[in-house]
């Protein structure tokens, strides 16, 4: 089934109820040219002016709209095919959520997390954003669409018990038969669950799922109607399969959606034996593919240039100011967070933990003599000496400020306490998120984490060990995606660390730089491995009992 119809199974009457909920105040210029685009289906323009009117509803400090904007824009790639894309924009909308934000915004994300999800196979995480939907919301058409999309899900697991077994529950219920696509998408999909498990009576839901699309002139819908019969067909009356493919490769053309094209191409292909005809659909299929996939590229590319543009015009706006403000506020912080740790060295007294805090000292003092203190200094001179109206010298300035920010900053992150109360996930997610940058795109899942208890020691050392792999990956991995993720067994907590940087075959070398990673996971009674060829990445498997 295709993009732009997976798409519809949840969006079409969500994005409906968010739009009648946007209809006052008045639109601002750049959503209203947005939601003009839209409309007409010119969806990579509209998403242009949705990214303007969020950077300005942002700035208003007017969140409703700004969450309104992502969401749209999160369709738009979602129709596009750019699932990590729309997942990304889903994230932040959901960010953004306070008790301003409608419901109807809420089910919208989750669905749409949901279906991202589904796309990229994650199957366990797509149930789960259905689930969520269900949860909030009281608008009992909203959850029957989001139960369709579970059972939708179920088909694609191949679970077509299940699928059948909760389509029936919903495919009575009143409101639903009130809206006719939407009841027609319950019947279509209980119809092809039923013929997985070759029941006679799914025929009949194929039919009347059909015949509903038709009545209402629904084109998308009607192709996976047609195509779902010439499946049913396919084996038993193959010259009828073939007349439904034909009908759906003609509605489908005349419907513009190439996936249901090249779908019915590729069953044409499979259904007939006349070789002239083999050739013309293998040619027309060729053809088809080629250019819908380089024109999905040219979407996703477009649409990650315009959010770099957006949020690097955004950034030069206030730099300047914000940069001297940050230059103030991290070195007096950095001073302080000196003085704290030699503090506490003096304070304790178990040798162990005072070797590790002397240790903690020296590099700490080391590193702000031998960096920070020389780039102020460098710094100050510079700002001194020369002509700050001058824009080349205003630039090198900046440039010199941002470096002893990043250094400040970094050098705080590192050596700060640890919450190990209900704040230690957010802050373990906020230290991991914070080597993510323009070149580095760093992938975390850790949904597990908030299954299985860990006591202050464990995450203490989890957090530390995390924090040294992300400061190795910056100084020597060269890399441009990292991932991380938890997972839950039987008998241990599971963390997988993977980037694609450019690796090595000195294992000695790997050992010895991550010394302390490894002697903090044997304090806790984990394992580790390390896994790393040239130009392959670096992985590290990390396990600890519970």
């Amino acid at each position: 089934m295709s993009c732009l119809k997976i798409a519809f199974l949840a969006f079409l009457f969500l994005i409906i109820s968010c739009k009648n909920q946007e209809e006052n105040p008045a639109l601002d210029a750049n959503l209203e040219q947005a939601e003009n685009l839209f409309a007409t289906k010119q969806y990579r323009k509209a998403y242009y002016y949705y990214n303007q009117s969020f950077l300005f509803n942002k700035e208003q400090n007017n969140t409703k709209r700004a969450v309104f904007n992502l969401l749209r824009m999160a369709h738009i790639e979602n129709l596009e095919c750019d699932y990590i894309g729309s997942e990304a924009t889903t994230t932040q909308a959901i960010k953004l959520f306070d008790k301003t934000i409608p419901v109807p915004y809420q089910t919208n994300a989750y669905n749409s997390l949901g279906l991202n999800y589904m796309h990229l196979a994650n199957y366990e995480e797509a149930k789960k954003m259905f689930e969520k939907a269900i949860q909030i919301t009281e608008d009992s058409l909203t959850v029957y669409i989001s139960k369709n999309n579970i059972g939708y899900l179920y088909i694609k697991q191949k679970e077509y018990q299940k699928a059948v077994r909760l389509l029936s529950e919903i495919e009575n219920k009143k409101i639903l038969q009130e809206s006719p696509l939407d009841y027609a998408r319950v019947l279509d999909n209980k119809g092809i669950a039923l013929f997985h498990l070759n029941d006679k009576l799914a025929l009949s839901y194929l039919k009347k799922a059909k015949t509903i699309r038709e009545t209402n002139n629904d084109d998308s819908q009607i192709v996976s109607s047609y195509m779902h019969l010439a499946e049913y067909y396919k084996n038993q009356e193959p010259a009828t399969a073939k007349e439904w493919t034909q009908k759906a490769y003609h509605s489908a053309t005349k419907a513009f959606i190439p996936d249901d094209r090249l779908e019915a191409l590729n069953l044409l292909f499979t259904t007939t034996t006349n070789n002239d005809l083999k050739n013309q659909y293998h040619d027309t299929y060729i053809h088809i593919n080629d250019s819908l996939q380089q024109a999905r590229q040219q979407a996703k590319n477009q649409f990650a240039k315009i959010k770099y543009d957006s949020e690097k015009a955004e950034t030069e706006k206030t730099a300047y100011q914000y940069k001297m403000y940050g230059f103030i506020v991290l070195l007096i912080l950095s001073v302080a967070v000196f003085i704290l740790l030699y503090r506490l060295t003096i304070q304790r007294n178990k040798r162990k933990i005072l070797e590790t805090q002397y240790t903690t000292e020296t590099k700490i003092a080391k590193r702000l003599h031998d960096e920070l203190a020389n780039d102020v200094h460098n710094t100050i001179a510079f700002a001194e000496t020369q002509n700050l109206e001058d824009q080349q010298n205003k630039e090198t300035l900046l440039d010199n400020l941002d470096t002893i920010y990043q250094r400040a900053r970094n050098i705080s992150n590192e050596n700060k306490e640890i919450n190990t109360g209900k704040n230690y996930l957010e802050q373990l997610k906020h230290m991991i998120n914070a080597y993510s940058s323009d070149t580095i795109n760093v992938i975390l899942n850790t949904s597990a984490l908030h299954e299985v208890p860990l006591n202050s020691e464990i995450k203490i050392a989890l957090y530390r060990v995390l924090q040294e792999l992300m400061v190795n990956m910056k100084k020597h991995s060269n890399c441009s995606l990292v991932m991380i993720s938890f997972k839950e067994t039987n008998s241990a907590l599971e963390i997988n660390y993977s980037d694609n940087g450019k690796g090595t075959d000195n294992q000695l070398q790997i050992k010895n730089g991550l010394q302390n990673v490894e002697n903090r996971i044997f304090s806790i009674n984990g394992n580790i491995t390390f896994d790393t060829e040239p130009n392959k990445g670096f992985k590290v498997k990390i396990t600890i009992p519970k």
